[in-house]
């Protein structure tokens, strides 16, 4: 008995009428954010690049407003930074990390292209990115016993 093994792989352009009654194409896009570190401390630097195409023949788009995003779970999404896409539809933009709030903050990431009149929007795969702040300790002091006093209020 012989079994059959396929792929479908459906590609969709959508026609759409403009007001003038003539049909143009939108395409669906596809946006790639590199992977980046997991853990960084607060003052490193990171890179955040990638690329953005047409899913269905891989066309570059170039001059393109993409957007690093993050989740905040008690407010709407933040950015921490935008760029635009190159002839190649690369991008790349730093950003310094900061954690969120005064402690060790966890960012949801990913990165964002809003569309335009002939591309969908798309939204990058997302990384978890944990960003610790600098100590307040001075590391002379570590593994030294240290003695603490206090005064009351009169």
């Amino acid at each position: 008995m012989a079994c059959l093994v396929g792929i479908v792989i459906i590609v969709s352009i959508f026609c759409m009428q403009d007001s003038f009654g003539q049909y143009y194409v939108i395409h669906h896009t596809t946006l790639v954010l590199d992977p980046i570190p997991r853990t960084l401390v607060q003052g490193d630097l990171v890179t955040f690049s990638g690329k953005l195409f047409t899913s269905d023949d891989k066309t570059p788009l170039q001059d393109r407003l993409v957007f690093i995003q993050y989740d905040n779970p008690y407010d709407c999404t933040r950015t921490l930074a935008s760029t635009t896409t190159d002839s190649n539809g690369d991008y790349s933009v730093s950003w310094t990390a900061k954690p969120k709030g005064i402690s060790w903050g966890t960012y949801n990431l990913f990165a964002k292209f809003n569309g335009d009149d002939s591309n969908f929007y798309s939204i990058s795969k997302q990384y978890m990115l944990d960003v610790k702040p600098v100590s307040f300790v001075d590391n002379s002091m570590v593994g030294q016993d240290v003695a603490l006093s206090f005064s009351p209020c009169v």
